[in-house]
C-alpha cells in the first residue's frame, strides 16, 4: 500500500510542473523562432515552447506514476 503522503507530495508536484509550464507558454513573446508545428497561421509550436512541452509530459507522468 502507498503512503498517502507521497502520493500527495507526487500530484503537488505535477500540478507545479503544469504551472510553470503554462506561465511559460502564456507570458513567452509571439513566435520569433523557428516554428516547429504550424496548427493554422497564426497559431502554432515554435521553437520556444519546447522547455514547456517537457514540463508538460513530466508532469503527466508525476500525475500517473505509483507512489
Amino acid at each position: 500500500m502507498s503512503d498517502p503522503g507521497a502520493r500527495r507530495a507526487w500530484r503537488l508536484a505535477a500540478a507545479l510542473a503544469l504551472v510553470v509550464a503554462t506561465v511559460m507558454v502564456l507570458v513567452e513573446p509571439f513566435p520569433q523562432r523557428a516554428v516547429l508545428v504550424s496548427l493554422t497561421r497564426t497559431h502554432g509550436i515554435d521553437a520556444g515552447d519546447l522547455p514547456a512541452v517537457g514540463l508538460y509530459l513530466l508532469a503527466g507522468v508525476l500525475a500517473l506514476w505509483p507512489a
